[in-house]
């Protein structure tokens, strides 16, 4: 399995690739499921929203499945179709086996109580402030998680350049 196809999985993937205009901004929008709970997530912040998905997803390839509710939180933020796109990928590409994407597929997302788990909590903040998965916001940044993921980014860029 190959854990860089997670990006090109990732809803956000040709946003991120885009020059994020007004337009590319008014198109991702399009897809953002306005019934849903956590939409401000999606709609207000995508960089946060791609951080979680990418670790989340990580986290369920690793048998971390008390993660799956987190992922479908992020999966009811977008549109039926979108959601199902993503999941079918997720199969298609070997991510996750069918059983995940069974439970995936249901977005009842009260289900069991989340365990509390303070590691995974620390993990995924270290994750949002860090931005190891390269995610380049090129509009306003408007939160300080976004700055430090910029500047993290920044450096590590410079650093791979001199070697």
């Amino acid at each position: 399995m190959n854990l860089s196809n997670l990006k090109k999985i990732s809803p956000l993937y040709a946003y991120w690739l885009s020059n994020q205009t007004d337009e590319d901004e008014k198109n991702r929008l399009l897809i953002a499921n306005r019934d849903s709970k956590a939409v401000y997530l999606f709609e207000k912040e995508p960089y946060k929203w791609e951080n979680l998905f990418q670790a989340i997803s990580r986290q369920i390839i690793n048998g971390d499945l008390d993660s799956i509710r987190g992922m479908k939180v992020l999966l009811s933020t977008i549109t039926a179709s979108h959601r199902t796109k993503i999941l079918e990928l997720f199969l298609k590409e070997g991510i996750y086996q069918e059983e995940i994407i069974e439970e995936l597929s249901k977005i009842d997302t009260l289900g069991r109580p989340p365990k509390t788990n303070f590691v995974r909590f620390l993990s995924i903040l270290f994750i949002i402030f860090t931005n190891p998965y390269g995610i380049i916001v090129k509009r306003r940044k408007n939160h300080s998680y976004e700055v430090t993921g910029f500047i993290i980014h920044s450096l590590r860029q410079k650093v791979g350049s001199l070697i």
